[in-house]
């Protein structure tokens, strides 16, 4: 008992320092330390509270949430690029089985890792642990921290962490013999990055990288140097890609897809760069100047110690801080290098480069830790004044201005979706239905789909800065209609804040509110039912096609929902033009309508033979028409042939649906947006078959009289490939280390010099 009582005592004696920084975490995030409470952020209430959900649901069924249909009426959710895979919430999830446990937990123990990085960091290049340790209270608590990581989206504190341990073990690769094994852990602490959700500090990752290379490079022996250099990069950069490929490739293609595929404007890029007026705020003291918006401050203290740090301009770790620094003061106003990178791949993605001044914190932590050294020396001459109160005063000081008197991380009580009575009311309903949020005038933002995802309850609308244009247009669109445009996604109830008469919207009744709440729309306290409402899967009695331009084929689509069409009575598909078509699919269309470029020489023939098996071409081109009247239109909507037919469904999952049949020959409909995104597939006992866009935004299969059932499943391939491409990666990381851990055991050690 003695002995291992002594070993504890030398352990906090030897690390003392680090179990200092565990502490202050703890003690900065104390309010959460429970399953009850979490941080008063909107971010986190919402967004990361949705993700965890699904991800607990999603590993219940065996599977990752590849596939949400909790929000914009179904999307991607793994592939999105801010969201986790493999980090501390899913363990936490997987270890406690509790969401809120496992959000609050991680923030706590990255903001420890973010000290333990920047700690390890700077007392390897500096051989002095309290520099380290000056060096981690700054890159902890530091303006940004305050200004954009806790008010923000907190979770992007995970990368925030991961960026000193990518660099700690890039320098190493670099200075030691063991290259190998220290490029590869670079490399998994990168790809690490992309799991957890912190693709946004990738620009600033290489920025890091990149100046630290070219100082690396500065040297007489400048040849072995870039060989080493070469071969390190290439196995951080394997690494990296192999480990991350199952997070990065299905993220890639969601880009592309989305609002973000043609690229973001200069003034997103740009966001609100830093002004002359704010560089006090922004830089130096977000306590003692007055400034707005983002701020990287390490304090008055702090910035004294960047200063003297500058003194040993000649350490190479100081040299590479410095050009950080400026790198950081160029890309974060508006400067000739922030207008240059625009036009730079990667660079040309990301929104708000302001956020380059995560480059001055990092950067400042550093140069404060030599600075600590420099004032040392500086002091030296002062035989009776001693290092360790010189350093207790620098940590006072630090500690008062960036932790005790800045405005601490407010909690607030979780709020459990059944304690919301509009909510709770929804829930009652076992039919599957969507629900839209008008409470929220915005198209895009949190409006309670959080708590409706925790009671198997979909939204139309949803979150993130990230969207896709069709939807949102028809989203836009749907306000000239609002019940019928929202019975085609299956909404079934409206939540609105004011009593209202829309036509279409039948009054519920009014539920209790909560303005003073952070999700205050999520309350309603209006529920409106839609009397237009349409089941999740149905067969309509009534198919169309309109074929032709795809732009012209969806105004009049648009057009066509707007007016006379009742959405119970038949299906619009949109189509392209006649000659793709055999005449067996265009006998299972009632009536076609045609707009430009439908039609050619060659289609004629085949129009021909429709017509004469009793179809109806509108215009009717073989009766001399070649416009289409209201009137034509009216006529067609007009002829009854009778109401849906709703689709048993068999088995529902984030990734997989399955519904039975029973020998229909007709159109299923399926409230769905699967016909957008590839990965998602359709098949009737076990043959593909194709899927087509219905009703401006939906999906829709026909059913040529076969029974058994017919089954979407989403398996992207972009997913796949990255799965494969990460197991194979992983396994032989696994046998390098494997051999490493033999080798240093049993053999003379892994000769990897360079």
């Amino acid at each position: 008992m003695k002995e291992y009582l002594n070993k504890i005592k030398s352990f906090i004696k030897e690390h003392y320092l680090a179990i200092i920084l565990l502490f202050l975490s703890l003690f900065f995030f104390h309010g959460i330390i429970s399953a009850s409470k979490i941080l008063n952020n909107v971010h986190y209430i919402n967004d990361v509270t949705f993700y965890s959900y699904n991800m607990k649901k999603s590993l219940s069924e065996g599977s990752l949430p590849l596939w949400t249909p909790y929000y914009y009426s179904g999307r991607p959710l793994f592939a999105q690029p801010e969201y986790y895979f493999i980090d501390l919430n899913l363990f936490f999830i997987l270890l406690t089985g509790n969401i809120y446990l496992a959000m609050n937990f991680t923030v706590i123990v990255h903001l420890f890792l973010a000290g333990l990085g920047m700690y390890l960091l700077v007392y390897y290049l500096s051989e002095d642990k309290r520099a380290g340790f000056i060096a981690a209270l700054l890159y902890m608590f530091n303006g940004f921290m305050h200004s954009f990581i806790i008010p923000g989206n907190i979770m992007i504190i995970e990368g925030y962490s991961l960026l000193p341990f990518i660099l700690f073990f890039t320098i190493r690769s670099l200075k030691t013999k063991e290259y190998i094994l220290y490029s590869m852990l670079a490399g998994i602490f990168a790809a690490l990055l992309v799991s957890v959700g912190g693709v946004i500090y990738l620009p600033y990752l290489f920025i890091l990288i990149l100046a630290y290379s070219t100082t690396y490079l500065i040297d007489k022996n400048i040849l072995n140097r870039l060989i080493k250099l070469s071969v390190a990069g290439i196995i951080i950069i394997a690494v990296f890609f192999g480990l991350s490929a199952i997070k990065l490739l299905p993220g890639l293609e969601f880009m592309k897809l989305s609002n973000r595929g043609a690229g973001i404007s200069y003034e997103q890029y740009l966001g609100e760069p830093v002004k002359l007026s704010n560089f006090l705020f922004a830089f130096v003291s977000n306590i003692f100047f007055n400034g707005q918006g983002l701020s990287a401050a390490v304090g008055l203290a702090g910035i004294i110690l960047l200063i003297l740090g500058l003194k040993n301009y000649k350490n190479k770790a100081v040299i590479f801080a410095a050009i950080i620094v400026l790198l950081s003061l160029l890309l974060s106003t508006e400067s000739f290098l922030s207008k240059l990178l625009f036009n730079v791949p990667v660079f040309s993605q990301t929104r708000h480069i302001e956020r380059a001044l995560v480059l001055f914190a990092f950067a400042a932590s550093i140069l404060a830790g030599f600075g600590l050294l420099a004032l040392n020396s500086l002091l030296e001459r002062y035989q009776k004044l001693d290092k360790k109160w010189i350093f207790r005063v620098i940590f006072s000081i630090i500690f008062f201005e960036l932790f005790l008197i800045q405005a601490a991380p407010q909690s607030i009580k979780v709020v459990n979706p059944g304690e919301i009575p509009i909510v709770e009311k929804m829930s009652q309903d076992n039919s599957q239905f969507r629900v839209i949020n008008l409470a929220l005038k915005d198209l895009i933002g949190a409006a309670g789909y959080n708590y409706y995802a925790q009671k198997g309850i979909s939204e139309l609308k949803g979150g993130s800065g990230i969207w896709f244009n069709d939807y949102i247009i028809y989203l836009s669109v749907a306000q000239s209609s609002p019940a019928k445009f929202y019975a085609v996604l299956n909404s079934k109830y409206a939540i609105l804040s004011e009593k209202e008469d829309i036509e279409g919207f039948k009054l519920i009744g009014r539920y209790n509110n909560c303005r003073e709440c952070s999700i205050w729309e999520a309350w309603g306290p209006y529920l409106y039912n839609n009397t237009y409402q349409l089941p999740r899967y149905y067969m309509a009695p009534k198919s169309i096609l309109i074929a032709g331009n795809q732009e012209l084929v969806r105004q009049l689509t648009y057009t066509i929902m707007s007016q006379s069409w009742k959405p119970n009575e038949s299906v619009l598909i949109e189509g392209a033009k006649i000659n793709d078509y055999s005449l067996d699919f265009l006998k299972t269309f009632d009536v076609i309508f045609l707009v430009r470029d439908s039609v050619d020489d060659n289609s004629i023939g085949l129009l021909r033979q429709y017509v004469d098996y009793g179809g109806v071409i509108v215009p009717d081109l073989f009766s001399g028409q070649n416009t289409v009247t209201e009137e034509d239109v009216n006529k067609i909507f007009n002829i009854s042939k009778g109401s849906y037919v709703e689709a048993p469904v068999k088995e529902y999952k984030n990734n997989k649906v399955i519904l039975e049949l029973s020998g229909q020959k007709r159109w299923l409909v399926a409230s769905e947006r699967f016909v957008d995104f590839p990965g998602w597939k359709a098949s009737i006992n076990g043959n593909e078959v194709k899927m087509h866009k219905a009703n401006g935004i939906v999906t829709a299969v026909y059913l040529n009289g076969e029974k058994s059932e017919v089954k979407f499943e989403y398996k992207p391939k972009s997913y796949a490939r990255g799965k494969m491409i990460s197991v194979i990666s992983f396994v032989l990381i696994l046998l390098y280390f494997g051999y490493f851990i033999y080798a240093k055991k049993f053999g003379k050690g892994v000769q990897n010099q360079a």
